[in-house]
């Protein structure tokens, strides 16, 4: 490395460079929205604090990150912004603050998408978050995508809360975020899913 003024000469070769550029592989993490994430994290000092069985809403616009060849958003990135429409509701209900000084982290366990309207490239969308049952073990999230007041796709998310690399019980967690668990009967079709789910042949021992 060469010093140049106050600037350094890196002596890698312009081939070498080039094939670097090139490379798409090396972009993989822009591929996270992690600004979006940022902006929603600081937004939310801000906005008013919410309880753990509120639902949340987020304004996006489809963008160019998000799209597939038919310029709509790819069917997998809707995990990726559910992701952050759940960061979202852990910023204003408090939980994200909690999990650092506690050192938790949440994890996903499952999931079941149902697509019915594309949206695509440019449009404006709404993404509402909530909580709509916790059993014993996980917390079930509904994730719905909203063009125009029209639903174009729901998600449910079945998450966990991890602690010392051990899964921790509702209760627990509970008692860790100063919570009560929500009372709220479990929706038949979220059951039917769960039950659907135990059945998956792939996973039983």
């Amino acid at each position: 490395m060469e010093k140049i003024g106050f600037l350094y000469k890196i002596n890698i070769p312009i081939g070498k460079y080039f094939k670097f550029l090139i490379n798409f592989d090396n972009y993989k993490m822009l591929n996270y929205p992690f600004f979006s994430l940022l902006r929603f994290y600081f937004a939310s000092k801000f906005t008013k604090k919410v309880k753990i069985e509120d639902e949340t809403t987020l304004s996006m616009r489809c963008g160019i990150s998000d799209i597939d060849p038919y310029f709509e958003i790819n069917n997998g990135r809707y995990q990726t912004l559910a992701d952050i429409g759940r960061f979202n509701h852990g910023f204003r209900t408090g939980f994200f603050s909690k999990a650092r000084k506690y050192k938790i982290y949440f994890t996903v366990a499952g999931a079941s998408i149902k697509y019915r309207y594309r949206i695509p490239f440019g449009e404006k969308f709404k993404m509402t978050t909530k909580i709509i049952y916790v059993d014993d073990k996980w917390t079930y999230y509904l994730h719905k995508f909203i063009v125009k007041n029209r639903i174009t796709s729901t998600l449910l998310v079945r998450t966990g809360v991890v602690k010392n690399g051990k899964l921790i019980r509702s209760e627990e967690a509970s008692k860790i975020f100063n919570f009560n668990i929500p009372k709220v009967n479990l929706p038949i079709w979220v059951n039917d899913w769960i039950k659907s789910d135990e059945n998956n042949p792939s996973f039983i021992k």
